[in-house]
C-alpha cells in the first residue's frame, strides 16, 4: 500500500457539453488530482450505474463522433502536458473507432493504459499488445476467476470494486470484503497497483481503502455533482487530497 493514495478523478467526456467537460478536466488538474479517468461515451453503457449512464447518453446526444472526442483530448493534453489521462473504453467504442487507429492514437499521445470492463475480442487485445497498450482489468467482490487471472497478468494496474452495490449493501454485509479481496489478489500474485472505485463519497471511504491495502481510488459522482459549483468542487477535492495523504 502506498503512503499517499493515488486520487483519480472520473470525467464523463462530452458532458454536459464538450467544452464544459474539458473545462472540468482543467479544474481537476487545478484541484490536485493525480490522474483523470476520461470516458468516451458508448452507445450502451451496460456496466454503469444510472447516474453515470445518463451522463453518457446526454454526451452522445451532444456529439456521437469519436473523432471529436479524440481531438479535444489531444488539445487538452497539449495545454496540460503533465496531466495523466487514463481513457475508459467499452469494446463497442474500440470497434467504432478501429483498434489500429485507436492504439496508434493512444501511443502517440502518451496514454499506455486504458480502463475497460468488457474488452475481450482477441483481435483488439492483439493490436493493443502490439502497441504496448495495457488494459486495467476490473475485479468485483465476486472475484471471478477470469478477472483474477487478468489482474495477475496486468502490467498496468487493477481496478478493484471499492464499495458494495445497492443489492450487496445488506445489514450483514462484511465490511472487510475489500480487504479480503485485496489480500487475495496479492496472494495470487498481483504486483501492480490496486486502485479502488465505485461509490466512494467520504473521507471515511478513503480510510477504508487505506486500511484494506489499496493503492489509490477513483472519484466519480462525488465530484460530478459539483460541475456547476467550481468553488465547492475545489473544496471537496482538497478534502479528498487530505484523505489520500492519510490526514
Amino acid at each position: 500500500m502506498a503512503d499517499k493514495l493515488k486520487l483519480i478523478a472520473y470525467l464523463s467526456g462530452g458532458y454536459p457539453t464538450m467544452d464544459k467537460s474539458v473545462e472540468m478536466a482543467k479544474l481537476y488538474v487545478a484541484g490536485g488530482c493525480d490522474a483523470i479517468e476520461w470516458n468516451f461515451p458508448p452507445r450502451d453503457p451496460h456496466m454503469e450505474a444510472n447516474y453515470i449512464a445518463e451522463k453518457m447518453a446526454a454526451a452522445r446526444q451532444q456529439c456521437d463522433d469519436y473523432s471529436v472526442y479524440m481531438e479535444r483530448l489531444v488539445r487538452f493534453k497539449e495545454k496540460e502536458p503533465q496531466a495523466e489521462v487514463i481513457p475508459m473504453l467499452y469494446q463497442e467504442t474500440v470497434l467504432d473507432i478501429g483498434a489500429l487507429r485507436l492504439a496508434a492514437y493512444l501511443k502517440e499521445n502518451g496514454m499506455d493504459t486504458v480502463i475497460t470492463a468488457d474488452i475481450s475480442a482477441p483481435d483488439i487485445l492483439e493490436v493493443f499488445d502490439q502497441y504496448g497498450i495495457m488494459i486495467a482489468p476490473f475485479v468485483s467482490f465476486q472475484m471471478e476467476e477470469k478477472a483474477v487471472v487478468r489482474a495477475v497478468e496486468s502490467r498496468g494496474f487493477v481496478y478493484m470494486q471499492a464499495m458494495p452495490t445497492a443489492a450487496e449493501r445488506t445489514p450483514d454485509f462484511d465490511w472487510d470484503t475489500l480487504k479480503n479481496c485485496v489480500e487475495t489478489l496479492r496472494r495470487r500474485g498481483v504486483r501492480c497497483p490496486i486502485y479502488c472505485g465505485g461509490g466512494i463519497r467520504t473521507a471515511e471511504d478513503v480510510a477504508l481503502i487505506r486500511r484494506s491495502g489499496g493503492d489509490g481510488f477513483f472519484l466519480g459522482s462525488s465530484l460530478m455533482e459539483y460541475y456547476d459549483d467550481p468553488v465547492q468542487l475545489m473544496a471537496v477535492m482538497r478534502a479528498f487530497r487530505k484523505a489520500a495523504s492519510g490526514e
